[in-house]
């Protein structure tokens, strides 16, 4: 099984460059299924800025989590598999427009997104969480937002959830990835990060970053699936089956354990 691994932007065309990640005016594309696919490339998509899913390494590698699993994936499906990025709040749109096969790219199966894609079983879970500068001594609930400056990323569930929640008591900022987020963290341009858990806990593991989780309640939690094009029931059975398999051979564990870390529970 040969594959493509190429970190590079491809500009979305037309009325598809005004859409979000979540947004459901996208016109479709006839999708391929998985005989088409087998006669060419599997097509995958990633943001390419969601450490340790998938980002950029310094020699211009695309690695990551998701990288891996696409790969184990495309293996125990027998096909040729390339994997691209994409700007996160228009990878929805590009994988409806026939840019893409699949996003294997940690999204979260909400049923907005449901409306534009079809989804496979999860392959994790995460949710999100709150965090604020070490020093930072007045957010203890979603009520200490108020006049402060609440970062999220575009297009992820995290800012949607900021979005909804603000009713004008706070300033939403949004970032195109997590280092962007965390940087303006660390420096004081945003007050409040609100992020997917597991990404932030892993950068904390590698980084020794000022900041701290702050405990508000409970918050929305997401399975994460592959996102495919409607229309592609054999494609989206045969990652369900590859998925099953790399998860009862070892191999999905392994990759757990490559870049989350060992023993870590994260089904």
């Amino acid at each position: 099984m040969k594959k493509h691994n190429k970190p590079f932007l491809r500009p979305l065309m037309g009325t598809l460059a005004l859409l979000g990640a979540t947004t459901l005016a996208i016109l479709p594309a006839q999708a391929r299924d998985l005989p088409e696919i087998r006669e060419d490339v599997f097509q995958v998509a990633n943001s390419g800025a969601y450490p340790p899913f998938s980002f950029v390494d310094t020699a211009g590698n695309l690695i990551g989590f998701d990288v891996d699993i696409a790969e184990a994936l495309a293996d125990r499906m027998g096909v040729e598999v390339n994997i691209q990025t994409s700007p996160w709040n228009g990878i929805v749109a590009a994988l409806a427009g026939g840019r893409f096969d699949a996003c294997i790219c940690s999204m979260s199966a909400t049923e907005e997104r449901q409306k534009a894609v079809d989804f496979t079983d999860a392959y994790y879970s995460s949710g999100l969480s709150i965090w604020v500068r070490e020093e930072t001594d007045d957010v203890a609930s979603i009520d200490d937002f108020a006049g402060k400056r609440v970062g999220s990323t575009l297009g992820e569930t995290g800012n949607q959830w900021a979005t909804e929640q603000a009713e004008g008591r706070w300033r939403n900022q949004t970032f195109q990835g997590l280092p962007d987020m965390l940087n303006a963290l660390t420096t004081g341009r945003i007050d409040v990060m609100v992020a997917d858990d597991i990404p932030v806990y892993v950068a904390l593991n590698e980084n020794d970053l000022p900041i701290r989780q702050v405990d508000v309640g409970e918050l929305p939690r997401f399975p994460a699936a592959i996102a495919v094009q409607k229309g592609s029931p054999e494609l989206r059975e045969a990652l369900n089956t590859a998925l099953a398999e790399i998860r009862e051979d070892g191999t999905y564990q392994a990759i757990v354990d490559t870049w989350i870390g060992e023993g870590v529970d994260f089904n």
